[in-house]
């Protein structure tokens, strides 16, 4: 990798700057204290079935800054970020489908159930699709 092949956020050696991590961390961290906002129902009101929606989508956009960051797979082979989202992609409805069926879940109208159900995992798919694809596949052979 020649010095103008590295992302922008790299130092001279490849390596991705601290100013990364804080970023990641101060990130994370906000969206730690929505999920910890959520707790507090005589604050806020919210339904059952939107705070299970927020929940979940934050659990899926924190999962993404760990891997992409703190796994490193956002410079990494490409494969590997493939793999990691797919699962992910078949994972979470799984989940979902059987918290509603255990009935774990509130039992809301069916759109409420299949929104729960499709939101997070459309947002790994566009992760997996367009954004984060990983590294070049060249950059470590």
């Amino acid at each position: 990798m020649t010095a103008t092949d590295q992302p922008v956020d790299t130092d001279h050696d490849g390596h991705v700057s601290d100013w990364v991590y804080i970023k990641t961390a101060l990130w994370l961290g906000f969206f730690t204290a929505v999920e910890v906002f959520t707790y507090f129902e005589s604050v806020h009101k919210m339904p059952d079935w939107l705070l299970i929606l927020i929940l979940c989508t934050l659990m899926v956009v924190k999962f993404f800054l760990v891997a992409a960051i703190f796994m490193h797979l956002k410079y990494d082979n490409a494969v590997f970020t493939k793999f990691i989202v797919a699962g992910l992609i078949v994972a979470y409805p799984v989940y979902m489908v059987m918290g509603y069926a255990m009935e774990w879940w509130p039992d809301p109208h069916w759109v409420v159930k299949v929104l729960t159900v499709a939101v997070p995992p459309t947002i790994a798919a566009v992760w997996l699709l367009g954004a984060w694809q990983g590294g070049d596949d060249d950059a470590h052979a």
